[in-house]
């Protein structure tokens, strides 16, 4: 069940976190911005980070299965 949740969370940054960066200067939106994929879904722009989502649902799948021991 710790993974849903996790990946849950890793999708919602994955999406959120580019796309609260886009169009920014400096060194932080240029890693946001690294390994995104664009599309588009009925004329919405979307971003998708790879690199996010993987950082993200292994961080969160280690505090949430961490938080289920204790």
């Amino acid at each position: 069940m710790a993974v849903g949740k996790a990946a849950i969370a890793g999708a919602v940054a994955a999406l959120g976190l580019p796309w609260a960066f886009r169009g920014g200067d400096g060194q932080l939106a240029d890693w946001v911005q690294t390994g995104a994929v664009h599309f588009n879904i009925a004329g919405l722009q979307l971003i998708w980070s790879w690199p996010i989502f993987c950082i993200v649902t292994l961080f969160a799948w280690a505090l949430i299965a961490w938080a289920g021991r204790t």
